[in-house]
């Protein structure tokens, strides 16, 4: 059974199935503590406030340092591969290769790259097991990754195995207003989402889920 199965509909409480997973998760913190310390190294001659250097210099080590990013993730890794491509700068935007810059240019591009790659190397884990629950109980939840297909869950239950990344969820229930947000499960802490309805005929709006620390 794939992990990603489209519009996987389980109505079932037990835990959602998934393959046996296909790297190591220690080998991932120690493949991206590596990428993370090269590219320290590899941009320290930039930081100099009065030095200036061809931007293109600077980009060379972003594209490299990116897809050594994604090389340190297995496929299967959708969500997290994605969020590498769309949160760790690839190139400076709209200036020649050719064009000197300095910190002034490059600082926000080099402090949004080390911010990311202490964001991963921080994860104390690269998969968790997500609870979804909600109040009142029997809800339908549906968690779309950034990239992948749809999961369904009934409440109240667990996905196991789920890659870190950025979740869409729309959480329905009749006489309930429809619940939906989104939540990124590599900066945000908890793997819990809880939600509570608001009733279809109360004047409120319905209000975001909490993901919150569950032990």
């Amino acid at each position: 059974m794939k992990r990603y199965a489209t519009a996987l509909l389980l109505l079932s409480l037990g835990p959602l199935n998934s393959q046996q997973p296909l790297a190591d998760d220690a080998q991932i913190a120690s493949n991206i503590s590596q990428t993370a310390a090269d590219f320290q190294a590899s941009t320290r001659r930039f930081s100099n406030p009065k030095w200036s250097y061809p931007a293109g210099d600077l980009n060379s080590v972003l594209a490299v340092t990116r897809q050594q990013l994604l090389d340190d993730l297995p496929k299967e890794a959708a969500p997290l591969r994605a969020y590498v491509l769309q949160n760790f700068p690839a190139s400076l935007k709209g200036v020649p290769a050719n064009k000197k810059v300095d910190m002034k240019i490059c600082g926000p591009y080099l402090t949004n790259a080390n911010n990311l790659l202490n964001s991963l190397k921080n994860v104390s884990a690269y998969r968790l097991d997500l609870i979804l629950d909600s109040n009142p109980t029997g809800a339908l939840f549906e968690i779309t990754p950034v990239a992948g297909d749809k999961l369904s869950r009934a409440s109240r239950g667990t996905i196991t195995n789920l890659w870190r990344g950025v979740y869409n969820y729309t959480v329905t229930r009749d006489g309930q207003k429809t619940i939906t947000g989104t939540i990124d499960l590599v900066r945000e802490k908890g793997n819990a989402l809880h939600c509570t309805f608001v009733h279809q005929g109360s004047s409120g709006s319905s209000l975001p889920c909490n993901l919150l620390a569950e032990h």
